[in-house]
């Protein structure tokens, strides 16, 4: 039993030497070289949040681990979006829409609000008592757009949704535009009034405001602005730790931890590490320095992975003031975006931030908008409160200038100053002077001449000059000061100019001393100029009397000094032409090749028409029209002294019957008669003729080319006559006193009685005895009428019978009298006969 428990204990010597050198190498390796050599996880090391072990050991290939699911999630606070801009309603045809009913505000209107408000006013009364503003239908064309609602609001939380958001539209529109239908003291509207005495086109706006006019739905967090070593790493942020270049694979990983609320961050395998509080650099010196003490060789690279937010105050004169979560990365001018932009009341120079009680810095706004200098935009840390105060002095640059527009000035602000703020002079500015209009609170508005010589050396950064030496651009200006730049004129000064046939007709610039040979040259002529004789037309600078100069270029050209004149300013050197513009005719209707034809000299009818390629077989010869200009102003001239003779004889001749039958009445009243009624009709028929005459036709017989050729009728054609051959009538025309004045078809052996009957016949007034026709050519014919044969394209007309009668009543007056004065005559007879 003894032998072989001593078996027994002498086998387990191989073993207990094993364990016994394990446990000293144990006691002999450091616990770094523990850590690479070892593939599996300290004990006791935390876990990811939400991993199981084997995640931990066995992570996707390239992906990084995240310690907290919430590491990556966005931070975006509560925000809501900025009041919508009011959308302009449409308003009735023959309504003009207030100013303050516009949105935004029309940039070419120069009205001031109270003469918007005044026309709307008188608008309003002029409308029926039974219409009122909230009568309008919902699809009319200026009803109101129907409020945004929540879907599934009750009826209660639909109207209260409806109140507050016509609430923070009213809140939205008085505050961001400063434009109230009551309120005719804003900034813009002071300056508005006054331009519009000054012409000026537009309406002038503050500048730099419109850089916050962007709505957005939501002020996102900073996200694209990298972190500086100085930035704080506090609770909520995200740090991403990516480790690389160590013997063991399994610890080149990529970790994104975020900091907890004690300010901690835990890694796997690492432990926690206090970097709350420490700034971005001294994080990741602490981060190094933890793994140095674990690990014998690696690489290490620590960036922000999220970013927490932080709350700051935005207070004064903005659109929206209250509390913001913004970024920790956010800066001044984001922290206004915030709350909607300053209102028009605030100032855009004097942005400050306060910071315990305690101004930390202050932003000129126009730093960043003139020049695109941020580095006062500084940014902002928990708890800070960024103010925006009243809107400080302003003053209106408008004119020629670059950026016309009402700028916010600081103390000692001098017109250079200004004209630089408005981006400087126009190219057409005038250089000579500016106009300031102040308000002076004694003599009221005031105009002050300041001339703009020293504006350059002003820009140009160099040091002004003082004393009598200064220029008065250096100028201070006030508050409410309008400065206009005035502009060129459009009308050059030193110029003369080439006209007529001559290569370069133009202007030129003149020089003192010039004459007419440096100006005009032989080159310089068109082969049709004329040489023998040519103009200078001179105009006096001061009375404007116009002055002719003849002289001869070929004389001038052979080296006359008599010839060569000295030119003066805006003298024009006329050069005639010896070419006349070529004679054009119109050829219209049933020819071969109708169009414009230009004319030889002499050149006849035949030759025209065989020209345009002779007539088509659709051709009625027997109606051309010839209608030529000067026939036609020789005929509108007779016809208007015709008309004037004939109404001056029809008014004396109404007078004298007027007369007349005053001194038949015995009466003194004024008779109206036939006489006076036919004499009227007259006058009427008379202007009548007037717009109904045809002018310009000249009356051409044609049967056919071969005949027109060498007759009387193959005139000579003249500049821009017209020819028009048209096709062949299939109607004759009765007019005048028929009872219907129509057109009906032509049928061959009709007479003329048989187409007066077509027309019903002929009217009491008709004049059967005037009776003629106007055939198709325009030859009248009024003889023997009733026999001729009638055409196609044939007129037939009735004219009026216009009758003079004696009034009855006259009449017998008149006989009675004459028959009462012989019976006494004949009683006194008899009584010296007795």
């Amino acid at each position: 039993m003894r032998h072989g428990e001593v078996k027994w204990l002498a086998r387990p010597r191989p073993v207990c030497a094993a364990m016994a050198w394990l446990l000293s190498a144990l006691l002999i390796i450091p616990p770094n070289l523990m850590a690479q050599g070892s593939g599996n996880l300290q004990t006791g090391s935390p876990l990811p949040f939400g991993l199981s072990p084997a995640a931990v050991l066995q992570p996707a290939p390239g992906q990084p681990i995240l310690t907290n699911p919430t590491a990556l999630q966005p931070i975006v606070p509560a925000q809501s979006p900025c009041p919508a801009l009011p959308t302009p309603q449409p308003e009735p045809v023959g309504q003009i829409p207030a100013l303050h009913e516009l949105w935004p505000v029309d940039p070419t209107t120069v009205l001031p609000l109270s003469v918007e408000e005044r026309m709307r006013q008188e608008r309003e009364a002029k409308q029926p008592p039974d219409r009122g503003p909230d009568t309008r239908s919902p699809g009319a064309p200026n009803a109101p757009a129907p409020p945004m609602m929540s879907p599934g609001a009750s009826g209660a939380q639909a109207v209260a949704e409806v109140a507050a958001q016509k609430r923070e539209r009213e809140a939205f529109s008085a505050t961001r535009r400063d434009v109230h239908p009551h309120n005719n003291f804003t900034v813009e509207e002071a300056f508005a009034r006054f331009s519009v005495l000054q012409d000026v086109k537009s309406r002038l706006t503050q500048f730099g405001y419109n850089f916050f006019d962007l709505q957005s739905t939501t002020f996102a967090p900073v996200q694209d602005v990298p972190v500086g070593p100085d930035y704080v790493v506090g609770p909520q942020d995200s740090l991403a730790v990516h480790i690389w270049n160590v013997p063991d694979p399994t610890f080149n990983r990529s970790y994104i931890a975020q900091v907890e609320r004690d300010g901690t961050l835990v890694i796997p395998q690492v432990g926690a590490i206090p970097v709350g509080g420490l700034t971005f650099s001294q994080a990741e010196q602490a981060i190094r320095t933890r793994l140095t003490s674990l690990l014998k060789r690696f690489d290490l690279h620590v960036a922000m992975a999220r970013l927490r937010t932080m709350k700051v105050f935005v207070v004064g004169e903005v659109v929206r003031p209250g509390a913001y979560e913004l970024s920790t990365l956010a800066t001044v001018t984001q922290s206004l975006y915030a709350a909607c932009g300053p209102s028009r009341s605030g100032s855009l120079r004097q942005v400050r931030v306060v910071r315990d009680g305690t101004t930390v810095a202050e932003l000129d706004f126009y730093q960043f908008l003139l020049h695109g200098d941020r580095s006062q935009d500084q940014r902002l840390r928990p708890g800070d409160v960024v103010v925006v105060p009243p809107l400080g002095a302003v003053v209106a640059v408008s004119g020629a200038v670059k950026r016309p527009a009402i700028y916010e000035i600081k103390p000692g602000t001098t017109l250079s100053d200004a004209l630089t703020l408005a981006g400087g002079l126009g190219p057409f500015a005038t250089r000579e002077r500016c106009h300031i209009f102040r308000a002076d609170p004694v003599r009221g508005r005031v105009l002050i001449d300041v001339p703009l010589a020293g504006f350059s050396e002003a820009r140009s950064g160099e040091a002004r000059p003082k004393g009598d030496q200064a220029p008065r651009t250096n100028l201070i200006l006030q508050d409410g000061d309008f400065v206009v730049v005035p502009p060129l004129p459009t009308r050059a000064t030193n110029v003369a100019s080439l006209a007529g046939a001559v290569k370069s007709p133009g202007p030129f610039e003149f020089r003192p001393g010039m004459r007419l040979a440096d100006v005009l040259v032989p080159e310089l002529l068109l082969p049709e100029a004329d040489r023998s004789r040519a103009e200078i037309v001179r105009t006096h600078p001061v009375t404007f009397e116009t002055t002719v100069i003849p002289f001869s270029p070929q004389a001038l050209f052979e080296g006359r000094e008599a010839e060569n004149h000295p030119l003066q300013q805006w003298d024009q050197i006329a050069i005639n032409s010896r070419l006349r513009p070529p004679s054009l005719v119109l050829v219209e209707g049933e020819v071969v090749r109708p169009g414009h034809y230009t004319l030889q000299t002499g050149e006849r009818l035949s030759s025209v028409l065989k020209r345009a390629g002779g007539l088509t077989p659709k051709a009625f010869p027997q109606g051309i029209v010839l209608l030529r200009e000067s026939v036609k102003r020789r005929q509108e001239a007779e016809l208007q002294r015709f008309i004037a003779s004939e109404r001056e004889r029809l008014t004396a001749q109404s007078a004298a019957v007027a007369a007349g039958a005053v001194g038949v009445s015995g009466s003194g009243g004024v008779i109206t008669s036939a006489e006076q009624q036919t004499l009227a009709i007259r006058l009427q028929q008379l202007e009548a003729l007037a717009g109904r005459a045809e002018l310009g036709r000249v009356v051409v017989r044609l049967e056919s080319i071969e005949q027109l050729e060498g007759s009387p009728d193959d005139i000579v054609l003249e500049d821009r006559d017209r020819i028009l051959i048209p096709q062949p009538p299939q109607t004759v025309t009765i007019l005048g006193s028929v009872k219907n004045p129509t057109s009906v078809v032509y049928r061959p052996g009709l007479s003329v009685d048989d187409y007066l009957r077509q027309t019903g016949g002929l009217t009491e007034q008709a004049n059967e005895k005037e009776l003629y026709i106007v055939r198709a050519n325009g030859l009248a014919e009024s003889a023997y009428v009733k026999i001729k044969d009638v055409r196609p394209g044939d007129t037939i007309v009735v004219p009026q019978k216009l009758e003079v009668k004696t009034p009855q009543l006259a009449l017998w007056q008149s006989i009675a009298s004459i028959v009462g004065s012989v019976a006494l005559a004949a009683a006194g007879i008899a009584v010296i006969g007795r």
